[in-house]
């Protein structure tokens, strides 16, 4: 959708003016800056000149959301490796035991799926991580561009414009 007044940016972001903007609907506005003629993106900011500090500050949830992921991705990651260990500890305690041949294959054969379930689940999560890191990059990145897509634009058409009018 191309945005050409500043009305249907503020009904896009649900809000009834510009003083209700909030952090929260500023990566929203960043990311719809490439939609909306430049002139009216340049009318936008210009009417808030605190962008930069609700972005910064919006990034910075950004950022505080993505390393809570983390904190917990962790904590589980460490659980689920806690249950394993137990897990083997309870195997090779059976297979210490007078077992018989097959119970024996069996044991062995429990503890090797054990390793295969942690191989997989390990690179499981460095996917998820890979994945998070690139939808966070992807957030930042995408801010960056529109306003610089904005400000070139600005450039551009302030350039066109005569430095005097009669």
């Amino acid at each position: 959708m191309r945005y050409t007044s500043e009305v249907e940016v503020k009904h896009a972001l649900g809000l009834p003016d510009w003083r209700h903007l909030r952090k929260e609907h500023v990566l929203q506005l960043m990311s719809m800056l490439s939609d909306m003629d430049s002139r009216v993106a340049l009318n936008i900011l210009g009417q808030l000149p605190d962008i930069a500090i609700f972005a910064r500050v919006a990034m910075e949830d950004v950022a505080k959301g993505h390393d809570a992921t983390l904190s917990s991705n962790a904590r589980s990651m460490e659980m689920v490796h806690e249950v394993r260990m137990a897990r083997l500890e309870l195997l090779k305690g059976e297979l210490s035991k007078d077992v018989s041949p097959e119970e024996r294959l069996y044991l062995v054969s429990e503890v090797r799926e054990v390793h295969v379930d942690a191989l997989a689940k390990d690179t499981e999560n460095k996917r998820f991580l890979s994945e998070q890191f690139d939808k966070r990059l992807m957030g930042v990145l995408a801010g960056a561009v529109a306003l610089a897509g904005v400000v070139y634009a600005a450039a551009k058409a302030g350039a066109k414009q005569p430095a005097f009018e009669s």
